[in-house]
């Protein structure tokens, strides 16, 4: 008879509880519930008395989390519903040393930085280094990556690298999203949200019954829309700044031919246009800095017109603006279509697996502006003389599109009476993109001027005069690229600055993990996995000096890798697992998207490697009504690999380089208590400390590199982090079932750039969400009704989403996060 992955869990947890002694609660333990716990009186039996058990896969196989030694932080299926999760952002702050932020000029495209490591580059020949998996299947870039996944049953957020298991090695950890299944009986829900700005959001789901006793059909479908919380003035552009207008929809099956044979399939579509998150200059600046000197240069004066109708938008830069005046603003489109195909067969004492997953996405928009409004100046070439509009800088992405297969194929099982747990398997990534990404900008004439033939042309003009002891100073911008040939410039594309790439990406890997009980409380587990990463790739900037496309720079790399993993898990006690792990993790090369020089595309990035050191405790006390789950983590880093945002006469970039050596280390607790009849405290708290031990820069005086560590600052790493969240369940009523739900997230202040930070970092913040629902509402033989009330920041917490710093064209800026929102739910559950 097919053994079932339950049958293994309770196999393996029987094994794992022999011999144990029941533990002992510590002083902290009986002091943080000593009150309630002396006090509650016997609980109803449908409110919880005892934590339940959590089941995860963040192993590839289903284990229980306690004994999971993993830092892991698991997000149920009433969770999910209790904290109103529906995106992958929801869950930032959530987790410890866990931050998701959305970038720039998107509503689609997400950042994901766990334990400080994170990749905020867009460009599309780049890998993220926390890596994102939808019922298996890897999602190769987190451009398009923020969509309404219908059917969430569970969210993983795994800690730490990992390099043996999971289809692509990161070295900054794992998002693990499972959906629901189809279950084969007649059954669904229908929900519709209804709040301020004009949010609307309506979901709708349905399992069909099982056909010919094998077949079962699960269909999903979503609309939602919200009017956004900023507006614009400007004639003929977007009025409604962050705004969204979602569709999406899923269809899953389920084939269960024999008893130990199933395939699933699903086909997932999803349709968003939005205008993303307006960006407000918080600086226009005074000086020019590049992480070695600081060089004086008063852009408001010497910049002229732009620059002071800019400095006048600034107003008080800590205060979230929602009233704009933009001239380059459009609607951004999303598409994504994705197949996920899994089969599995149950042997006796091993299943074999076959996952297979291909996704499209195509992601577009005509203009996005990053100056904060509409600009006015006089421009020589473009007005001749005259004052004329100008953009402080516009960007567009005309076609952006990635095209993705995953193939894997695994064997898992027990051996020597189920003492040993083993995963062997391949895995085959390929991708294709591209990307073009053309802007429009202003620049001081001052950086133009070193040009014979255009200093006599601005001179002639009056737009620079000669200063004694200074030599000429010109006074005033000029919009970017030139409307002319100019060395460097390509003649057949006049007026715009281009970034056109693309890549071929082939991957392959094969690996294998084993468990195997020494004894019956402690247990070795290693890993090791060789993976190769092969890259093929093109740009073609105008300011390289190309004619045309045709002549666009190639460059073609390949990487390889042995990544591998040691760990111990030692049950001290039935409710008390230690564990100890040593790993690495490791990133691809690349190439960089927007060099400004061909050095820069030549030279490709090397690889990044961690070795990484974790310590963890996983207990249950007081009679399963504590749970405390503790990580200590040390991560040494090698070819670390930063994205420093550029700015300067070539446009606006991201550079991708390999700053040196790097310490990361910290502390993280994920708590839950019952504190007592019906209230549930949950608490998560991450500590940081991380440190470029070496951060390689080049002078651009000397030409040569120098290390500028003791100036930088690791990005997107808050050194305090936490959550704290309190439900009650009420006793029920005659009619249904009240609960409340409170819950505020804290982060310390972070950086968004390791040098250029001086204007644009995030503050501190709290963020309070709350929700009430009453729930099991009977509506006869219709089913049952949710409504629930929620708001999230409650307290209209103003703060610094995303930052970037404009380097040399002179100002910086902020995007800001969401203000107060809140609206009712309504869910109608039928049948099963």
């Amino acid at each position: 008879m097919a053994r079932t992955a339950s049958t293994h869990i309770e196999a393996r947890r029987q094994r794992s509880t022999m011999g144990r002694v029941p533990v002992t609660p510590t002083p902290l333990a009986l002091a943080v519930l000593a009150a309630s716990t002396l006090s509650a009186p016997v609980a109803a039996q449908d409110r919880a008395t005892a934590l339940e058990e959590v089941v995860v896969t963040a192993q590839r196989r289903e284990t229980m989390l306690q004994e999971t030694p993993i830092a892991v932080t698991a997000f149920t299926s009433e969770k999910i519903e209790d904290m109103g999760i529906f995106d992958i952002t929801d869950i930032s702050g959530l987790a410890p040393n866990t931050n998701i932020q959305k970038q720039p000029s998107s509503n689609s495209n997400m950042s994901i930085a766990i334990r400080g490591i994170t990749s905020g580059e867009t460009a599309l020949l780049v890998d993220p280094k926390v890596s994102f998996y939808v019922d298996g299947v890897y999602l190769s870039k987190t451009v398009g990556a923020v969509f309404d996944i219908v059917d969430m049953e569970s969210i993983e957020v795994l800690r730490g690298p990992q390099g043996t298991l999971f289809g692509r090695n990161s070295s900054g950890g794992a998002i693990n999203v499972t959906t629901v299944k189809p279950s084969g009986e007649l059954g669904g829900n229908v929900e519709a949200s209804f709040g301020n700005e004009g949010y609307m959001r309506y979901r709708g789901s349905i399992d069909l019954p099982k056909i010919a006793d094998m077949l079962s059909v699960k269909v999903s479908a979503m609309h939602m829309e919200w009017d956004g919380w900023a507006d614009n003035d400007f004639p003929g552009q977007e009025s409604d700044l962050a705004s969204e207008d979602n569709d999406s929809y899923r269809i899953a099956l389920r084939l269960e031919p024999t008893d130990n044979l199933t395939i699933d399939y699903a086909y997932d579509k999803t349709d968003n246009e939005g205008v993303p998150v307006p960006f407000q200059v918080t600086e226009v600046k005074d000086s020019i800095y590049n992480g070695i000197t600081t060089t004086p240069f008063p852009y408001e004066f010497l910049g002229g017109q732009l620059y002071q109708e800019m400095a006048a938008l600034v107003g008080d830069p800590d205060e979230r603006r929602e009233d704009y005046n933009l001239d380059a603003v459009s609607t951004e489109e999303l598409e994504v279509e994705g197949h996920t195909f899994t089969a599995t067969l149950e042997l006796d004492s091993v299943t074999l697996k076959y996952i297979f997953g291909d996704r499209d996405t195509d992601s577009t928009y005509d203009a996005t502006d990053l100056d904060g409004g509409a600009l006015n100046t006089a421009d020589l070439f473009y007005g001749g003389g005259q004052v004329v509009p100008t953009p402080g800088f516009h960007a567009a992405i005309p076609d952006g599109t990635v095209e993705m297969t995953t193939h894997e194929f695994q064997i898992i099982g027990d051996l020597f009476d189920d003492r040993l747990a083993y995963t062997f398997g391949y895995y085959y990534y390929e991708e294709e993109v591209f990307q073009d990404n053309p802007q429009t900008f202003g620049l001081p004439i001052q950086f133009l001027a070193v040009d014979p033939g255009l200093l006599a042309a601005y001179t002639a003009a009056g737009f620079c005069n000669n200063v004694p002891g200074q030599g000429p100073v010109c006074i005033g911008s000029q919009r970017q690229p030139l409307p002319f040939p100019v060395p460097g410039a390509d003649p057949n594309l006049n007026g715009a600055v281009d970034f056109t790439y693309g890549q071929d990406t082939e991957s392959w890997a094969i690996y294998g993990q084993g468990s195997y009980d020494l004894t019956d409380t402690l247990e070795v587990t290693v890993g090791l996995r060789y993976t190769e990463d092969e890259r093929d790739a093109f740009l073609f900037n105008e300011s390289l000096g190309h004619n045309d496309f045709s002549d666009r720079l190639r460059n073609d790399e390949d990487w390889d890798n042995i990544s591998y993993l040691f760990n111990l898990n030692w049950a001290v006690t039935e409710d008390m697992n230690l564990y100890a792990t040593y790993s690495t993790g490791y990133n691809a090369g690349g190439f960089n998207a927007r060099a400004s020089t061909e050095r820069s595309w030549n030279d490709p990035v090397d690889e990044e490697e961690v070795d990484s050191f974790e310590l963890g405790m996983k207990a249950d006390w007081l009679n399963n009504r504590l749970r405390t789950n503790v990580a200590l983590f040390y991560n040494e880093f090698t070819d670390i690999q930063i994205t420093q945002f550029e700015a300067g006469s070539g446009g606006a970039s991201s550079q991708l380089v390999n700053a040196g050596e790097a310490t990361y280390w910290g502390v993280e607790l994920d708590m839950v208590a019952i504190l007592a009849e019906g209230l549930i405290m949950d608490l998560t708290y991450g500590y940081l400390d991380s440190d470029y031990d070496e951060y390689l820069a080049r002078d651009p005086a000397t030409d040569q590199e120098v290390d500028i560590s003791n100036v930088t600052t690791v990005t997107r790493a808050p050194e305090h982090n936490g959550n704290i969240g309190l439900q009650y369940d009420f006793a029920p009523f005659d009619f249904g079932s009240l609960s409340a739900r409170v819950d505020a997230s804290y982060s310390d202040e972070f950086v968004f750039h390791p040098f250029q930070n001086q204007f644009d970092a995030a503050r501190d913040r709290w963020i309070l969400n709350a929700r009430v629902s009453l729930n099991d509402i009977s509506l006869g033989d219709v089913g049952t009704l949710r409504v629930s009330a929620w708001g999230k920041n409650l307290a209209d917490e103003e703060f610094e989403e995303w930052g970037i710093d404009f380097a040399s064209l002179g100002w910086a800026g902020n995007t800001f996060g969401r203000p107060r929102t809140y609206g009712v739910d309504f869910v109608v559950n039928f049948g099963q």
